[in-house]
């Protein structure tokens, strides 16, 4: 379930303790990240954050995590475990939208856990964003939009604007807490698409790793009759997500 949580403050701590798992479900975690490892050399097993309580107090969201591991989020997405030991990872990205009104959903690299699916910017929180025991969620979010399409949220030459806006809560079947900023850009579809090439040439010609093969561009006003168009896996959150911020731009320039 998404919700609009715009002009929220975003609380996230950090407590100084790991998740812990029972001996058999570890030893089966570990079964299958030595599985993986033997398919995809690439994946690399990296500390991540792991929601234990996310509640709402008046204007604030405080969310409380402790650390586990990406084999331990795999292991719960691909083999889902019980609501118990589940790995309710924090997770953090960037809607983008061009000047034409366009959104940007990456295609995620052959080198990847989920080649080829389809998603927005965005990743799970982890060292690089704690501080003094919180964790920096727009930190998060910048690292990401950076390291995946070379955009600079902060710079306003290449953005307008944007802030933290929804919050994908977990289901029966994805476990992950899922905080989307939305950004606008200034640049159009095909100054986008132009600069993105040029950066994945940079990636490829200084052996550097490649998390988007490939961007896609879905017409903000045209959300579900573009997405139907392709037949990539999608992030479970992706449809949801692109109509519920095309809706609420349709009702904003309707009350204009």
């Amino acid at each position: 379930m998404i919700k609009n949580i715009g002009k929220t403050i975003i609380k996230v701590k950090l407590e100084d303790e790991r998740f812990e798992l029972p001996e058999e479900i570890e030893r089966k975690i570990e079964e299958f990240w030595k599985q993986c490892k033997a398919e995809n050399s690439n994946l690399w097993n990296g500390e991540l954050m792991c929601v234990g309580e996310c509640k709402r107090k008046g204007n604030q969201i405080e969310i409380t995590c402790k650390k586990s591991n990406y084999a331990h989020y795999l292991y719960d997405e691909r083999i889902e475990l019980t609501k118990e030991y589940a790995c309710s990872s924090l997770v953090a990205g960037c809607l983008l939208e061009t000047s034409d009104n366009y959104y940007i959903v990456g295609e995620l690299a052959e080198n990847t856990s989920f080649p080829h699916c389809m998603q927005i910017s965005g990743g799970s929180a982890d060292n690089e964003d704690i501080k003094d025991g919180e964790i920096d969620i727009f930190n998060t979010i910048i690292r990401e939009c950076q390291e995946e399409l070379n955009i600079n949220l902060q710079d306003k030459n290449q953005v307008e604007h944007f802030e933290i806006k929804y919050i994908c809560l977990p289901s029966e079947t994805v476990h992950t807490y899922i905080l989307f900023a939305k950004g606008k850009l200034n640049m159009t579809k095909a100054q986008m698409q132009e600069y993105y090439e040029q950066y994945l040439k940079y990636l490829k010609d200084n052996n550097l790793e490649v998390e988007f093969g490939r961007i896609h561009f879905i017409k903000r006003d045209k959300t579900t009759e573009e997405l139907e168009k392709f037949e990539n896996p999608k992030r479970e959150y992706l449809k949801s997500l692109l109509e519920i911020d095309s809706k609420e731009k349709q009702i904003e320039q309707a009350e204009r």
